[in-house]
C-alpha cells in the first residue's frame, strides 16, 4: 500500500463512483470522499437515460451485466414539435448495424439502483476507501492526484481558481414520476414546446419519469402548486395516447445551464470530471453519458503506459482536456442548437423546424445520422 500512488476523488455520485472503480485497475489507492453519507447518496429520486456509448463503456469495465437487471429499455423515440405540430418516430430500425442487435435505442435506470450496484462493486476492491472528509483529513495523506466530481455548482472551481465559462438559459427542470395508461410502454418522448422541452422516459410498464423544462419562475410555481392542478396542466401536454392517472413520489427541481471548465496554466495535480467539468441542456439526455465518457478517457490515458509516472501526472490535465474537448464542444453545439431553434415561438424559425421534420420523415440516412449520433457520440469507435 505504501508504494502505491494515492488518488483522491472528491464527490461520490455516479461519476465519482465509476471513476473509483476504473482507477482501481491500476496500482494505486483510491480515496473516495463525500459530504453525504452512503445512504443519502443512494436515496435520491432521480433517473438517467443511458446511451449505446455508455453501454459500451460499462461493458468494457464488466459493469453492464451487473446493471442490466435494473435497466428498462426503449425501442422507439418519439420527437414532436408542439408549435408546428410536426412529429417523427425513430426506432431500432434506424440504428447502425453494429448496435441494432441490442434491440433498444436506449435505456433508463433509477439513481438508487445504479448507486447500489456501484457501491456493491466498490466493496470488491481492497484499494478503494470510502470515507468522510473529516476522517480522510485525519490520515494526513499526500495525494499524487485529485479528481473533483462535485457537480455543476461546485464551489471547488472558485476555490481552486479554475476558469468557468457559463451560459444561463434562465430555465430549470422539474422532475417527477407519473403513472400513465397507454399502449406505448417501450417508447420515450421528447416534446419541444415554446417554453422548453418536455421528456418522458419509461421506467416500467405505465410508469414514466417526467423531465419538464421551462422558465425558472414557472418551474418554482409548478413545484409549489397543488398536485391536481399540476396533473391538469400536464394532461394538456401529453400525447393523445396517454391518460394520466397520478403523480408518484417527490418533486425535484434543478437549474439548467451550459458550462465548460478550462484548465488553468499551472501544474497543480488535479482535474474536474463530469458535471464539474461541463454541463449541457438536458435535451437529448447527454448529461451522465458525457460524464462517463470523461471517465473512459481518464482510464485510456493512464492505460497508455505500463506504469503511471510523476511526469505523466504533471501533464495529465492538459492531455485530458485536449482528448475530451471535441466531443464536449460537439455536444454543446447540438444541444444548444436544439434549444435555440425548437424551444421558442420565433416565426422566422418555423420553416427550419418544418423542414427538419420533413427530412427526418422522408430520408432514412438523415434519421440514422441523427439517432446514431445521439446514442453513439463521437467517441464510440474509440471505446475498446
Amino acid at each position: 500500500m505504501k508504494n502505491r500512488l494515492n488518488f483522491k476523488i472528491v464527490g461520490s455520485g455516479p461519476t465519482g463512483l465509476l471513476l473509483s472503480i476504473v482507477l482501481s485497475k491500476f496500482d494505486c489507492n483510491i480515496f473516495l470522499t463525500d459530504l453525504l453519507t452512503k445512504d443519502r447518496l443512494i436515496d435520491k429520486d432521480k433517473t438517467y437515460a443511458i446511451t449505446h456509448s455508455t453501454r459500451k463503456i460499462l461493458s468494457k469495465f464488466k459493469l453492464w451485466e451487473k446493471l442490466d437487471p435494473y435497466l428498462f429499455g426503449f425501442d422507439t423515440l418519439s420527437i414532436s414539435d408542439s408549435v408546428t405540430s410536426a412529429i417523427t418516430n425513430l426506432s431500432i430500425y434506424d440504428l447502425d448495424d453494429d448496435i441494432s442487435s441490442a434491440e433498444n435505442i436506449g435505456w433508463v435506470v433509477k439513481h438508487s439502483d445504479l448507486m447500489n450496484v456501484f457501491f456493491k462493486e466498490i466493496d470488491n476492491y481492497e484499494n478503494i476507501f470510502f470515507m468522510t472528509p473529516q476522517n480522510l483529513l485525519r490520515k494526513k495523506i499526500i495525494f499524487d492526484y485529485q479528481f473533483f466530481s462535485t457537480g455543476a455548482n461546485s464551489l471547488d472551481k472558485k476555490l481552486l481558481g479554475f476558469v468557468d465559462i457559463k451560459k444561463s438559459y434562465n430555465q430549470s427542470c422539474l422532475t417527477f414520476k407519473v403513472s400513465l395508461r397507454g399502449n406505448c410502454e417501450k417508447r420515450a418522448y421528447e416534446i419541444f414546446r415554446k417554453e422548453g422541452p418536455l421528456a418522458l422516459l419509461p421506467l416500467e410498464k405505465n410508469l414514466y419519469q417526467v423531465i419538464w423544462t421551462s422558465s425558472t419562475l414557472k418551474c418554482i410555481d409548478r413545484f409549489n402548486s397543488d398536485k391536481n392542478f399540476l396533473m391538469d396542466n400536464l394532461s394538456t401536454i401529453l400525447p393523445d395516447e396517454f391518460k394520466l392517472d397520478q403523480i408518484i413520489g417527490e418533486f425535484n427541481i434543478f437549474p439548467v445551464s451550459l458550462s465548460l471548465n478550462l484548465p488553468i496554466l499551472n501544474f497543480k495535480k488535479l482535474i474536474f470530471v463530469g458535471d464539474a467539468f461541463h454541463t449541457f441542456h438536458p435535451v437529448g439526455g447527454q448529461g451522465l453519458n458525457s460524464c462517463w465518457r470523461d471517465v473512459n478517457t481518464i482510464f485510456d490515458l493512464f492505460n497508455e503506459n505500463i506504469a503511471i509516472t510523476k511526469m505523466q501526472l504533471i501533464l495529465f490535465k492538459f492531455k485530458y482536456f485536449s482528448s475530451r474537448i471535441l466531443d464536449i464542444i460537439f455536444t454543446i453545439l447540438i444541444t444548444d442548437s436544439l434549444i435555440s431553434i425548437f424551444a421558442n415561438r420565433k416565426l422566422f424559425l418555423f420553416p427550419i423546424r418544418k423542414f427538419s421534420f420533413l427530412l427526418l420523415n422522408n430520408f432514412l440516412f438523415i434519421r440514422k445520422l441523427v439517432l446514431n449520433q445521439m446514442t453513439k457520440s463521437l467517441i464510440y469507435s474509440r471505446i475498446k
